[in-house]
């Protein structure tokens, strides 16, 4: 038997509702402005880049930069408020709401911080920046996994892209009988090869890379339908890439911050989850209005990244007021009651901000996935529990730090993907120069070889223990 609900619980799960759904498409929306598509330095080397390489490859190099500055900054958030939040307890601080807003105010200021300041940077440093990063994530795992994992999440993401541009039916066709092939051959190496050894750094990393292709893959083929089938490489098909690739993220950003920020939230429960869910909702609005009074000065590629941040924070949100509405979930009615106030948000979003770049096709993609995102807070989502990580099972302050930790490390895969794919396209487009990157890409494939030159030695073979 249903057990009937307060109305002052279902009330406070309608509000929270609202307002989350509210924060995320009004940020999310800010992928429909042109910033991206009429930057004076990057769309000419798109142009460039595609007129050698194709568009198809461009839209997925840029995808992959998109995706790591998501990842970024919402690991920077989280390391942030896992800060903050260590800091209150030290100091003694037992406040709930107190608690609550510092979180939210650190999840806000440290994703949109760190993404503008990604866009802050040239792009020529931007993308060595990157390639520092997969270097230095090399000497915290295994460069045999990571290489196999780079190569796995790029290809993914070009074949997507590709079938996305042959429309709906024929992309989804030929993605099935894809997914069908490589499940068999799978199958066929598994049983014809004998298993590799564990990795000696303990690398996860493989283990969730498939995980990583699903949702490359998705937004790939999302690029892919929504650039269309133009293929004259001509710099109207590259706008149309470039906005079709942020539209895409910024609704994926949805997907990621609520799955994670679904993890974080069940452990500091209801009361908690639903005091953040409306303080990043309302800071995530004064976020975008500072960003956005500041775009001729911060930049077109600045803005987005910390728009893009601030998207993936108000992402979280939705999460945290479906955790925290959990006793809505014991009523039919009450759930239907409480999603639907999330498409309301959603509507509402739209009539404030960029109503009139958002049409009926952008508004109903953005109400699915805020519910979708919704959901995953749900007492029954495989994201609502405990998540066994590296150290275990942690609380609090401890379990934010390591799925930050954990989001930044995952952004490794998509920043090498990128760089292999800048590395790919530079050498199409600049020569020389571009064949640089591709023997960089090789030497790190090394693996082991490049292992023991930098002085990186292997301990024998009875000597790999488990050290955790």
């Amino acid at each position: 038997m249903e057990e009937p609900v307060g109305v002052s619980v279902l009330l406070g799960a309608i509000l929270r509702g609202s307002a989350a759904g509210f924060a995320f498409v009004q940020a999310s929306s800010f992928a429909l402005e042109p910033w991206l598509s009429e930057e004076p330095t990057l769309l000419p080397i798109a142009v460039q880049a595609a007129s050698r390489a194709g568009s198809t490859g461009v839209g997925v190099v840029t995808a992959c930069l998109v995706c790591t500055s998501m990842l970024i900054s919402l690991g920077s958030g989280f390391l942030l408020a896992a800060m903050v939040m260590k800091l209150l307890k030290h100091i003694g601080s037992d406040i709930p709401w107190l608690t609550a807003m510092a979180t939210s105010v650190s999840l806000i200021l440290g994703a949109a911080t760190t993404g503008v300041l990604w866009g802050l940077l040239p792009l020529g440093v931007y993308i060595i920046v990157q390639l520092i990063l997969v270097v230095a994530v090399f000497f915290y795992s295994n460069i045999n996994q990571l290489t196999q994992a780079l190569s796995i999440i790029f290809v993914t993401l070009y074949v997507s892209v590709y079938y996305g541009r042959m429309g709906v039916l024929l992309g989804l066709f030929l993605t099935g009988v894809t997914i069908s092939f490589l499940c068999a051959l799978r199958k066929a190496l598994t049983e014809r090869i004998a298993p590799r050894p564990k990795c000696v750094t303990e690398c996860k990393l493989l283990e969730r890379v498939f995980f990583y292709s699903v949702v490359v893959g998705m937004l790939g083929f999302g690029v892919g339908l929504g650039a269309g089938e133009l293929e004259n490489n001509s710099e109207a098909e590259m706008v149309i890439m470039i906005e079709s690739v942020l539209w895409v993220a910024f609704l994926s950003a949805g997907i990621l911050g609520a799955g994670l920020g679904t993890v974080a939230m069940v452990d500091v429960g209801t009361e908690m989850a639903g005091n953040i869910a409306i303080g990043t909702s309302v800071l995530s609005a004064i976020a975008l209005r500072v960003i956005w009074n500041n775009v001729p000065s911060l930049g077109a590629r600045a803005s987005t990244g910390g728009i893009l941040g601030i998207t993936v924070v108000a992402a979280v949100s939705l999460s945290a007021a479906s955790v925290a509405a959990k006793e809505v979930y014991n009523s039919r009615f009450t759930f239907l009651t409480t999603i639907s106030s999330v498409a309301v948000g959603v509507i509402a979003a739209s009539k404030v901000s960029s109503s009139s770049l958002m049409g009926t096709s952008e508004l109903t993609t953005a109400i699915f996935v805020s519910m979708g995102s919704y959901v995953l807070g749900a007492p029954k989502s495989p994201f609502n529990t405990r998540m066994q990580l590296r150290r275990g099972l942690l609380t609090g302050p401890e379990l934010v730090k390591e799925i930050g930790m954990e989001t930044i490390t995952a952004a490794a895969a998509p920043i090498g993907a990128g760089a292999l794919g800048v590395a790919v396209l530079g050498t199409a487009a600049l020569g020389k120069l571009g064949t640089v990157g591709v023997l960089l890409a090789l030497a790190l494939a090394l693996g082991s070889t490049l292992s023991g030159m930098l002085g990186r030695t292997l301990p024998a073979p009875a000597e790999r223990v488990n050290t955790q």
